[in-house]
């Protein structure tokens, strides 16, 4: 098999020309360099580095594709950086096994060799692990760490030989010793896991810490035990300076202000805001006061006040949280440090903490902690900060009109959003933007969907649904856009009121829709049970001793629940298929219709296609055709949109047959049931296909996957072509003659299949349909503008191939 852009393949070019010696060293010359760029390519394989030809298309398809670059652009470097850490996961358990097998066999002897990844290293790959929400892993990798660290150190070094050269893979410098774990680690490995939810685990971790060997409490107990330090008093240890010096010299851990930091944060999270408040004492080396053991005396960060009333927050004592800020302005007054002043997340955080309810439910609290129904105190803290010069954004706003949610007080959730809107306004007046437009319409603030969110489910919760349907409308009229939170909220409102809103719901859903915003969990849920609970019940129901309707007929054709049930089937499938979760998508989807069959429900053409749709994203072949198999079975007549999923399966699962196959189902004669597909339609169909076939070839440089769509290509045009013919469909074939995309597409595919296979039956099958192809009107033009070089050099072929068919 001889690759297009081979060296070989130029050479039979020349051959095939009957070119003339000077050709026969331009060939050489060429193949010279083409043997350089080969080399160039191996070597960045072997290395692990991208080839620079695929850095440029890279480059080149996201200036295409502008939108997308910074989207594109994080997954590639998430994927290369999941790539090192599963090649540092395999490093590190091939050593471990050759330290096991070590250990067993006492006569082994090591051979020379860096075996261990570095820490640094093992560090990033944890962070990784744990970033991609696969946390079992990361600490499977931390065990992994420990014990070959611990049986390194067990075997005497004898049996170690001595280093000779150096060994390396791609971008991982491997290490003669293992990778013991540092603060560093200890710190990764807790960040994740109190951004997983796990904060328990986090403090496992930090108890695990305090029990190691190198930990600078266990170091200080050994020195004194050993006598080297009798005298010195604990104090002096824990000064700062000192502590450092023992770093140094006794590598000895010592928990630094981000790793005490991640440790109050995880006490936050439980809302333990004592033990947070223990730790603050500590690092400012307070006395008489409780203190948290382990931690040294450290200069706090804003970061640590902050994490300190996140704390209360949890806890929900106010009272404890309004001491903070005093805390911060007492403690920058005392060192000169301006940071150290309350900031933007400080009074945000206070603000979200008024009228919550406390987690362990005292009976006695800070008299500042009461007044759960008032929230003066979250509009007094608003004020102040704007006293101190600090700007809310739409996080301070959407935690103000939340705090007046729990309070019940809709009349001040709305006055905290026009507060929000007027601050916006002025702010756009003292602007130097000159463009005429609204003064609501300028930048947004920060999360100001958020602020709207809020407010929305705050008259949802009040029962004032028409107020939040006009918030919805609203919102999108300034500029701001409608998160999937926001049409969660107002979903949820118009599904809880009655009668129930489906027009409204319908907008939101078509929005949703346009917008690519795909349901939450509790949406999904939602959706799902109220559609279950419409196929079940009547028209109207009793409510407060009056018959009242049970659902808002004015979108739906008929006064049956049960046609309201089954939109909201449809278009909570239609809003799954946004999920970029595939697996998870399909399993969804196939719920959601499953459960309409429990319920004794007929499914339409839409629902089917809307399952065609998840098989397509997914490339699920087999289950497409089960689909197609129970619309036959429900006698379900399949329509244009049915056509449609099925050309993009065929694109995405390879398999043209299977859009072929759904036209021909199409293109029957007229019966009682439906009119067959226009012929046109089909052309425009089956010749989009074999575009998405070709814009696939400019994706990928495999050459085994362009083979496989080059046969694809084929197989397209000569099933379409005969099935035009079968059914007499002689417009639809004058269509196709005069269609020069889709014959110069099938005229490439059947050139490059000839040189590129190594089967003569498939090499003659090629050259006589690249032969047919060519053999149209539309070739026989001299001059075509519109065909690349690509397409000349394959016309040419195939009319040399044709030339030499006639003579023979």
């Amino acid at each position: 098999m001889i690759n297009r852009h081979s060296p070989q393949y130029y050479y039979r070019w020349c051959r095939r020309s009957r070119c003339c010696d000077s050709y026969f060293i331009l060939a050489l010359v060429i193949t010279l360099l083409f043997t350089k760029n080969f080399c160039d390519a191996f070597s960045s394989h072997q290395s692990g580095r991208p080839h620079p030809t695929t850095i440029r298309h890279a480059s080149a398809s996201r200036k295409q594709h502008p939108k997308l670059a910074g989207q594109v652009a994080m997954e590639e470097i998430s994927s290369i950086r999941m790539k090192e850490a599963q090649l540092v996961e395999k490093l590190l358990l091939d050593a471990l096994n050759k330290i096991k097998k070590m250990k067993r066999n006492k006569d082994s002897v090591l051979p020379p060799s860096k075996l261990f990844p570095h820490v640094r290293q093992c560090n990033a790959a944890l962070a990784t692990f744990g970033d991609s929400g696969d946390f079992t892993r990361a600490l499977r990798l931390f065990t992994q760490m420990r014990k070959s660290a611990s049986l390194f150190y067990m075997i005497p070094q004898e049996r170690f030989s001595p280093l000779e050269h150096h060994h390396s893979l791609s971008s991982i410098d491997l290490i003669p010793v293992p990778p013991k774990p540092t603060l560093v680690t200890y710190s990764t490995l807790m960040s994740r896991a109190i951004s997983l939810r796990k904060p328990r685990v986090a403090l496992r971790l930090w108890r695990l810490l305090q029990t190691q060997p190198n930990f600078f409490t266990n170091v200080i107990s050994r020195k004194r035990r050993d006598g080297r330090n009798a005298n010195t008093d604990t104090s002096s240890y824990m000064d700062p300076s000192t502590l450092h010096k023992l770093e140094k010299e006794d590598a000895a851990i010592v928990p630094d202000v981000i790793f005490c930091n991640t440790l109050m944060n995880a006490y936050a999270k439980m809302g333990d805001y004592k033990a947070a408040k223990a730790i603050l004492n500590s690092m400012l080396g307070k006395k008489g006061v409780p203190t948290h053991e382990g931690i040294p005396k450290v200069k706090p960060t804003a970061v640590t006040y902050n994490t300190l009333a996140d704390a209360c927050k949890v806890a929900g004592e106010l009272g404890a949280a309004l001491d903070v800020p005093e805390l911060m302005i007492s403690q920058s007054e005392e060192t000169g440090d301006k940071t150290l002043l309350p900031d933007l997340r400080t009074y945000t955080t206070l603000i979200s903490t008024v009228a919550r309810k406390s987690i362990d439910n005292q009976e006695k609290r800070d008299i500042r902690s009461g007044g759960e129904k008032d929230p003066d105190m979250a509009f007094a803290l608003l004020n102040r900060m704007k006293h101190e010069g600090i700007v809310p954004n739409g996080v301070t706003y959407s935690a103000l009109i939340d705090v007046c949610r729990r309070c019940n007080r809709v009349d001040m959730a709305l006055n905290g959003l026009r507060t929000m809107l007027k601050q916006k306004a002025k702010a756009n007046l003292a602007s130097k933007d000159t463009t005429k437009r609204p003064i609501y319409h300028h930048k947004p603030l920060q999360n100001e969907a958020g602020a709207w969110t809020a407010a929305i489910n705050a008259c949802g919760k009040a029962g004032r649904t028409d107020t939040a349907i006009r918030l919805f409308r609203t919102m999108q009229k300034v500029g701001v856009k409608p998160s999937s939170w926001t049409c969660a909220c107002l979903s949820d409102c118009l599904l809880k009121s009655t009668p129930i809103r489906i027009k409204e719901l319908e907008e939101v859903l078509q929005y949703m829709k346009g917008a690519g915003l795909v349901p939450s969990e509790v949406m999904y849920t939602s959706l799902m049970g109220v559609a279950l609970e419409l196929s079940q019940k009547g028209t109207r129901i009793t409510k407060d001793g009056l018959q009242v309707q049970l659902i808002d007929n004015l979108s739906i054709d008929s006064e049956d629940t049960t046609t309201a049930a089954i939109f909201l089937f449809k278009q909570l499938m239609r809003s799954l298929l946004m999920q970029t979760e595939k697996e998870d998508m399909m399993l969804k989807v196939f719920l959601v219709f499953q459960e309409m069959k429990n319920v004794g429900m007929l499914p339409d053409v839409a629902v089917y296609n809307s399952l065609l749709r998840a098989c397509a994203v997914t490339g699920n072949i087999e289950r497409a055709q089960s689909v197609l198999r129970r619309m036959k079975m429900d006698g379900i007549v399949p329509n244009r949109g049915t056509l449609k999923e099925a050309v993009t399966l065929a694109q995405n699962a390879r398999r043209s047959e299977f859009a072929l196959s759904v036209w021909e189902t199409l293109s029957v004669k007229k019966t009682a049931e439906a009119v067959p597909l226009k012929p046109e339609v089909a052309v425009e169909m089956i010749s989009d296909l074999m575009i998405r076939y070709a814009s696939d070839l400019q994706q990928t440089s495999n050459h085994d996957e362009r083979i496989v769509i080059h046969r694809e290509m084929m197989n397209l045009y000569q099933g379409f072509m005969s099935k035009l013919e079968e059914f007499e469909l002689h417009d639809a074939s004058e269509e196709i003659a005069q269609n020069l995309a889709f014959l110069l597409a099938a005229l490439k595919a059947a050139v490059s299949c000839e040189f590129h296979s190594e089967a003569i039956e498939e090499k003659t099958r090629s050259r006589e349909l690249a032969c047919e192809i060519v053999g149209f009107e539309i070739f026989q033009t001299e001059h075509h503008p519109d065909i690349d070089r690509a397409g000349k050099k394959a016309i040419q072929l195939a009319t040399n191939w044709l030339f030499f068919f006639e003579i023979s």
